[in-house]
């Protein structure tokens, strides 16, 4: 069977990447692993604030996409309608009460009626810890980007302090309580609060990339059995690989190759012809095959074709299943154990 596939499916549009920005300006794409790219745009922010709160008399706490920059997080996209509000290169500075604000170019203030956790990346640079500003982001992301980022916050190799899920949930938690116990002079819940709770039954704890999370959602919004992702693997040859995202079952690897894979063409190559003699199915997945919706439909039959190849199940991927309705699935899923209760 052979899938043809339309050219136009891949001409990009929507939001613009990282690599799409440097190539649209002439610069040469920054190929360095992530980690160390979130090193270097942490040291830069804490930069900004350092110098933002010498030209104030008095300490600032940063939050929202401040906070994130500051503790190495990568940047998850707003919706459209926010756009520069909350994602612009303006520092985020929350304001001790409401109505009250300082002067100071290159900053917004906010207020946020909550209890804050705040954390110290660098001595004197004060902002929240990564969960509340994940929090305080919620009403500003899809609930697909809001899953991203948490996702992006429980990755292994991280800059900031490490957080589990059990810190998402007790937080949010807390949050819910507030609305109910009117806590702050609150006459409800904060704003995001339903759609954080949907996230945290969406989020998973060993993606390495923020690509990888979206292509896992991706392959579940189109119907497709959740992977397991970064699956330790061991080959034919005895030496063990991590795939992105691994179908166990059907034994099908999907991976998602960013740009910093091009300083590393010949050693993937050899990586993935052993996966593949070690008896693998083994689906290959760039920045064009996520560009599109177009692309993305195509990107999701190549991966059901390969699943059907392999277990004889067919998948129909061309309707879209909404996050929500994935989420509430899952929230109203029992939890493990409960079977067994006389």
């Amino acid at each position: 069977m052979e899938t043809r596939m339309d050219a136009a499916a891949y001409e990009t549009v929507g939001d613009e990447d990282e690599y799409e920005r440097r190539l649209r300006e002439g610069s040469a794409p920054n190929l360095l692993p992530m980690h160390l790219q979130l090193i270097e745009l942490q040291a830069q922010e804490i930069a900004r604030c350092m110098d933002a709160r010498a030209r104030v008399s008095h300490d600032l706490l940063f939050g929202g996409f401040t906070a994130l920059r500051l503790q190495g997080v990568p940047l998850p996209r707003t919706l459209p309608k926010y756009g520069e509000t909350v994602s612009g290169d303006d520092l985020c500075v929350l304001a001790t009460r409401r109505n009250t604000r300082t002067r100071l170019r290159g900053a917004r203030y906010y207020h946020m009626n909550i209890p804050l956790q705040i954390v110290e990346p660098m001595p004197g640079v004060r902002c929240v810890s990564v969960v509340c500003a994940w929090f305080m982001l919620a009403r500003f992301l899809s609930l697909e980007e809001l899953v991203t980022l948490g996702d992006c916050l429980l990755m292994r190799n991280v800059v900031h302090k490490r957080v589990t899920i059990e810190d998402f949930d007790v937080f949010v938690t807390r949050m819910e309580r507030l609305g109910k116990l009117h806590a702050l002079g609150r006459k409800r819940a904060p704003r995001g609060v339903k759609k954080a709770r949907r996230a945290i039954a969406l989020l998973c704890a060993n993606m390495e990339s923020p690509q990888e999370a979206r292509l896992s959602l991706e392959l579940r919004k189109r119907g497709l059995p959740e992977p397991v992702a970064n699956l330790s693997i061991m080959l034919d040859d005895g030496t063990v690989v991590r795939g992105d995202l691994v179908f166990v079952e059907a034994g099908v690897i999907c991976e998602y190759d960013g740009a910093h894979h091009l300083n590393q063409l010949e050693r993937d190559r050899i990586r993935r012809a052993k996966i593949e003699c070690s008896g693998w199915r083994y689906v290959q997945v760039t920045r064009v095959d996520m560009a599109t919706p177009d692309a993305r439909a195509w990107m999701a039959r190549r991966v059901a074709y390969a699943l059907e190849e392999r277990t004889g199940v067919r998948y129909m991927t061309d309707d879209v299943i909404p996050l929500e309705a994935i989420a509430d699935q899952a929230l109203r899923a029992p939890l493990p154990g409960w079977d067994c209760v006389a």
